[in-house]
């Protein structure tokens, strides 16, 4: 006697429970470095459509997700300009993330700018030499 299997659905969320939260995706060195370079060439060629805006959006993430490590990078240089540069930078990026609108061609160049400049902060914030320092 053989019983067929029923098909698995997926279970629906009951009443009342919220869903879990969404995990922000992990931001590669790879992808900051590859859209930084798309937002660049679409700035001088294309900056108005559907793919400018893409990166755009894309580069806002890659900000937010790359502005946690760069603060405290920065929080751990010591005292001096190079701080100050440091954590000026990592402030704005955050401010420019969260605005929208604005000329196309300086917002993909901007983003791309910030978006590097935080990778940077956020590979030393993981570097060898950082983690024996600290």
């Amino acid at each position: 006697m053989s019983r067929t299997s029923a098909p698995i659905l997926p279970a629906r969320p009951r009443a009342g429970i919220a869903p879990p939260a969404q995990v922000p995706p992990v931001t590669s060195s790879v992808d900051v470095a590859c859209d930084i370079d798309t937002a660049l060439a679409l700035a001088d060629h294309a900056p108005h459509g559907t793919a400018a805006a893409q990166i755009r959006e894309r580069l806002r993430q890659h900000i937010t997700n790359l502005a946690g490590p760069a603060q405290e990078f920065a929080d751990w240089m010591p005292d001096g300009r190079g701080r100050d540069i440091a954590l000026a930078t990592v402030h704005h990026a955050r401010n420019v993330a969260a605005t929208r609108g604005g000329d196309p061609v300086a917002s993909l160049r901007l983003l791309a700018k910030l978006a590097q400049h935080l990778a940077r902060y956020a590979a030393d914030n993981h570097s060898p030499a950082r983690r024996r320092a600290a």
